[in-house]
């Protein structure tokens, strides 16, 4: 995963860098996406060997590299790997004085506000997610970005990256980096389901985003059967406060992860399944490395039980059943509409 993100990130920088209408600065503790960065003409900065400060580096960033009144854009590497310059371009034209620009109320990634000073009336703020609100609470009026796949796609797990490259806007690099992943079979097993064209019933479960999933069941034909549950649970501090609450996860807990994927298989075609509301109802905190091996479906890599339940249950289910973060039940929904 580290790898497919990294191809991401550079892939991403590329795309900005020859685009030649921005200033692009790739801030990284990540030597070899530094070094590309400046084989592509951009400003790097590394942040590795210290303790990052997610708001006083980006200060430092727009002190450093930004004229004063214009705009600026802030991303993760990985949060927009089907970004067009030239729409990023036009929505940057678009933006006035005090407006901040976001594609996701809850949880942005992909944020651009005008003017770039306006940054230093923010005095607290974690990581790129919670920004936005930030600037909101710091007087600035909020738009949103059209709703183009460019600007509301990112990627949090290993499917988001093979739905990405699925589509022809990825980059040459993160197609290359998941090229031979076994996941693959199970994103073509879904995507049979989808074109069977009878109205397949398809579960969409965790932070299900309700615009997505109406566009995604009306333009593939597929009835669905929807529970969406603590969206924002990130940005709005459910999780540190400890206040996350799931029925998927209140129901895996009365009759286990087998019995749950056996009375799923027996109501829908396929599932898409944002697993992070559940696990954290139930507890299950463990590395990102062992949550990416349930995904894939690499039981042998995990050692949490639950998590081990959940991973040897959907594998052994009869119906494909592809598991991720939130992009998976969000922006991830459109890709299926074209291909």
């Amino acid at each position: 995963m580290h790898g497919a993100r990294r191809s991401a990130a550079v892939d991403v920088v590329e795309k900005l860098a020859r685009d030649g209408r921005w200033r692009t600065v790739v801030v990284s503790d990540d030597r070899g996406i530094l070094e590309q960065g400046r084989e592509l003409g951009c400003s790097v900065r590394d942040t590795a060997g210290a303790d990052f400060d997610w708001l006083g580096t980006l200060q430092e960033v727009v002190r450093a590299e930004a004229e004063p009144g214009e705009a600026v854009v802030v991303l993760g590497g990985c949060a927009a790997p089907l970004l067009d310059a030239g729409e990023l371009a036009a929505v940057t034209l678009q933006a006035a004085d005090g407006e901040v620009w976001q594609n996701n109320r809850l949880s942005p990634d992909l944020v651009l506000w005008k003017p770039a000073e306006r940054v230093f009336r923010v005095e607290v703020c974690r990581n790129d997610n919670e920004f936005g609100y930030a600037l909101e609470r710091a007087g600035m009026a909020v738009r949103y970005f059209p709703g183009l796949l460019g600007f509301g796609f990112d990627l949090d797990t290993p499917v988001d990256c093979v739905l990405a490259a699925m589509r022809a806007e990825c980059g040459p690099r993160l197609v290359k980096a998941v090229s031979g992943w076994e996941l693959w079979r199970r994103v073509e097993a879904v995507r049979a389901v989808l074109d069977r064209g009878e109205y397949a019933d398809v579960a969409l479960l965790g932070r299900v985003h309700p615009v997505e999933a109406e566009r995604f069941g009306q333009g593939c034909k597929v009835r669905l059967r929807v529970y969406s549950e603590e969206r924002g649970m990130k940005a709005l501090g459910r999780i540190e406060r400890g206040e996350v609450r799931s029925l998927v996860g209140a129901m895996v807990e009365a009759v286990g992860w087998k019995r749950f994927f056996a009375v799923l298989e027996e109501q829908a075609g396929c599932v898409l399944f944002d697993t992070r509301v559940a696990l954290e109802h139930l507890g299950v905190h463990v590395s990102e490395r062992e949550r990416f091996a349930a995904d894939l479906g690499m039981v042998e890599e995990i050692q949490h039980p639950v998590l081990r339940e959940l991973a040897e249950a959907a594998a052994s289910c009869r119906i494909p059943v592809l598991m991720g973060g939130q992009s998976l039940v969000g922006g991830g929904l459109r890709i299926w509409l074209d291909v």
